[in-house]
This record gives C-alpha cells, structure tokens and sequence, in this order.
C-alpha cells in the first residue's frame, strides 16, 4: 500500500505538467490576425528550370528551390548568378548584372537590369532567350517586359517553344518558330542539324498521331525499325532521353497535357529500359537535367 500511495504524487505532478502544457499550446496557437503563420512551410521546396548554356545551345537545369511567393524573383536571381560550378555550363548573361527592379502582375514579369545585361558578346537575344524562358518556365508567369537602365527591350514577351534533343550530357533545347504540336513533332523528326544531338533515327515514319482534345492527350503510333532497336539495345540512356526530349517538346504547348508514345505495340524497346514511357500517357517531365545529378557528373563533361 505504501507503493502505491508514495507514487500519487509523480502521477498528479504529471498530471498538472501535461494540463498546464496543453494550456500553453493553445495561447501559442496562431491567432487569425497573422495570416501566414498556418500555412508556413520552410520544407517545401518546389522545380524550377534554368535555361543555361552548353556548347553554344540552350541547355536546362531543374533545380529544387523552396517554395515561397518570391519564387520567379528567386528564379531570376539564381539564372543571374549562373550554373554551379561542377555542372561545366556557362550562362547566357553577362557577369555582374544586378536586378534594379523587378514586379510580378497579372501574369507579366517586369523586370529591369543593370547596364551588365548588354556587355555580353552580340546583341544579346541568347541572354534574352535564357531569361525569358526561364521565367516563363514557372507557373503563374506567362511573359515578360524586360529593360535595362529603364530602357525597355521587350515588350510582354511570351515563351517561345523549344525542342528537346539528347546529347552526351542532357537535353538540350533549341528555339522553334512553329506555333503548333503537329508542326513541333515534323520539326522534332527532321533532326536537329547537329550530329551531336540526337532525335529518333531518320527512318522511322510516324503511322498514326491522334489529339484528344478534352483530355490534352497527344497519341503517337512511330514505325518500330531496326535501327529503333539498335538505339534501344545499343545506348538505352540515350533512347530514354530522347523520348523524354519528344514528350518535353510537344508538351511545351498548353494544349498539349500528356503524350503517348507507341512502336506499332511493342511494349519494349532493346532490352526495356523504356517500358514505362511506352503506352501510357505521359506528362511533361517533372525534371530537365536535375541538377544533383549533373553536379556528380560535372568532371566528365
């Protein structure tokens, strides 16, 4: 009985511990006069792509940056500062371009630089090209006003659609003139003109290409030809990055929601690594060249 008695005093000081506590949690509790304390989250992190330059083309990089609601002014500070150091990228803009101001409203971000922007070597449209794609790039940010010292350069530039080829090192993405998916895709397949860069091989014909409207979905029937097995069996990285550049490619259209890519049925190419991109809608690829992964792989570049 002694035990037992001797114990009631530790449960009732736990007891009182554990009230008071609950007490003082509840007045800690974010009050309706601070907006924002319910729904801050410091983890959550969101990607965004930075147009970057490899050999002379446009090269993405998808980076994780917290999500917050400076993400396009985050966005843009980061494409100034450049890729990191291990990716052996260079960028686009000059170094020492400094942000003089910069509004996001209704969809259009103004943006004005530094003098810096124009000391780059001609006129300046790949710097432009990289800025604005990478704005355009992140939701809620559909063109953009871009200046320097006040001087306006363009005026509510919108996005203009990029093709996706697979090189050594990534997908690099090349401007196009055309305005429409069915145009992107004759484009995509007439290659890029550069040896180093690879589209499907020249012998496969597109046999079926079928758009739903009211489900954005793109269906694609490609001939499965020798030489789509070779690829496949031969350098299956490569094959999966060219998919994934054609996917990338048309999906840069809004209409455009979801690709479904098929060679006449067969539900795997050379030994299957791309089974999973075969006969089942695809969206746009959450990542262009994640940045992890070209940091690990920058000494072989």
């Amino acid at each position: 009985m002694r035990r037992v008695f001797a114990g009631r005093p530790l449960h009732l000081l736990f007891f009182t511990t554990l009230l008071g506590t609950g007490f003082l949690m509840r007045s800690l509790a974010p009050m309706n006069g601070a907006p924002g304390l319910q729904t801050w989250r410091p983890w959550a992190t969101t990607t965004a792509t930075l147009y970057f330059v490899d050999g002379g083309s446009l090269f993405p990089v998808s980076r994780r940056m917290s999500t917050s609601d400076d993400l396009p002014r985050a966005a843009l500070q980061a494409l100034l500062a450049g890729p990191n150091g291990g990716s052996g990228l260079t960028s686009a803009i000059p170094p020492g371009v400094e942000v003089r101001s910069f509004e996001l409203a209704a969809g259009v971000a103004h943006v004005d630089l530094s003098a810096a922007f124009l000391a780059g070597e001609g006129d300046g449209q790949a710097a432009q090209t990289a800025l604005i794609e990478t704005m355009t790039a992140l939701p809620g940010v559909t063109s953009v006003t871009l200046s320097v010292e006040g001087k306006r350069l363009a005026e509510s530039a919108k996005r203009v659609p990029l093709l996706y080829y697979a090189s050594r090192d990534g997908l690099v993405a090349m401007p196009t003139s055309v305005t429409n998916p069915r145009a992107a895709l004759t484009a995509y397949l007439s290659g890029s003109g550069d040896a180093k860069l690879t589209s499907l091989p020249p012998d496969v014909r597109l046999l079926a290409y079928d758009y739903a409207a009211a489900d954005g979905l793109l269906s694609l029937n490609f001939a499965y030809t020798p030489s789509v097995h070779t690829l496949a069996l031969e350098q299956p990285e490569r094959m999966r990055l060219l998919l994934l550049g054609l996917i990338a490619s048309l999906t840069e259209f809004p209409v455009v929601r979801a690709v479904q890519l098929d060679f006449e049925g067969h539900s795997r190419l050379g030994l299957g690594q791309c089974s999973d991109l075969l006969r089942t809608p695809q969206p746009r690829p959450a990542l262009l060249n994640d940045e992890r992964l070209l940091d690990r792989a920058g000494n072989s570049r």
